[in-house]
C-alpha cells in the first residue's frame, strides 16, 4: 500500500491514494471527530460513493492513513538494531528520518489522532488494536529470524524486543506532541550502534 503522507511533492497516482492523501489532510486539520467523509471526498475530488466503494467507514480511512507511517518506522527500527556496524547508522538514519524529521510533523499528529480516537470510538479501537497486534507479531518474527542468523542474542525474548521497537516511534510521537525537543538524526547513530551491539550474542554464548 502506498503511504499517504501530508506534504508530498508528487500527486498520488491512484484513486485510493488520492483519497488517503485527502483524508490525511482533513484528519490533520480537524481531528477524527471533526472530519466528515463528505469533506474528505470533496478534498479528493470524488463523491462519497467513491470512498465507500474502497473503505468501509471513516475509522478504516484513519487507520489506513497511519498504517504506512507506523509500518515504515517499525520495520526500520528492526533493521537498525539487527544490522552490522557498517549498516546500522544508515538504517537507523532511515528510522530517525521517519519520526524526528520536521517535515513529518503532520504524519506524527495523525498517528496520535488515531490512538486518541481509539479511546473514544470502539470501531477505531478494534481496528487499531488488531493492526498493532499484527505489527507486533510481524516484528517478533523479524527478531526471531535475526536470532536464527546470529544477529540478535538467542536468550532475548523476541516479543519483548519487538515491543521495544514498536514503542520507539509511538513514544517520539507523544514527546513531539508535548513540545519536547527531540534530539536530531545526527545524534542517534551512536545510540543505534550501541543498541545493536547490546542485542548481539556475546562471545561466551
Amino acid at each position: 500500500m502506498a503511504q499517504a503522507t501530508v506534504g508530498e511533492d508528487q500527486a498520488p497516482a491512484t484513486t485510493r491514494d488520492r483519497i488517503l492523501a485527502a483524508a490525511a489532510e482533513v484528519f490533520a486539520e480537524r481531528g477524527y471527530e471533526g472530519a466528515a467523509v463528505s469533506d474528505i471526498a470533496r478534498r479528493a475530488g470524488f463523491t462519497t460513493g467513491a470512498i465507500y466503494g474502497r473503505f468501509r467507514d471513516k475509522a478504516e480511512l484513519l487507520l489506513e492513513v497511519v498504517r504506512g507511517v507506523l509500518e515504515s518506522q517499525q520495520e526500520a527500527a528492526v533493521l537498525a538494531a539487527a544490522g552490522g556496524d557498517n549498516a546500522v547508522s544508515s538504517r537507523f538514519a532511515e528510522l530517525v528520518g521517519e519520526f524526528v524529521d520536521t517535515d513529518r510533523e503532520a504524519s506524527r499528529a495523525l498517528v496520535l489522532e488515531a490512538h486518541v480516537a481509539a479511546r473514544r470510538d470502539d470501531t477505531v479501537g478494534a481496528l487499531l488494536r488488531n493492526f498493532q497486534s499484527e505489527r507486533l507479531a510481524a516484528l517478533r518474527d523479524l527478531v526471531s529470524e535475526a536470532q536464527t542468523r546470529g544477529e540478535v542474542a538467542a536468550d532475548l525474548d523476541p516479543t519483548t524486543v519487538a515491543t521495544l521497537f514498536l514503542a520507539i516511534p509511538l513514544g517520539i510521537v507523544l514527546l513531539d506532541t508535548a513540545g519536547v525537543d527531540v534530539p536530531g538524526a545526527d545524534t542517534w547513530a551512536e545510540v543505534a550502534r550501541q543498541t545493536a551491539i547490546s542485542l548481539r550474542p556475546t562471545k561466551e554464548s
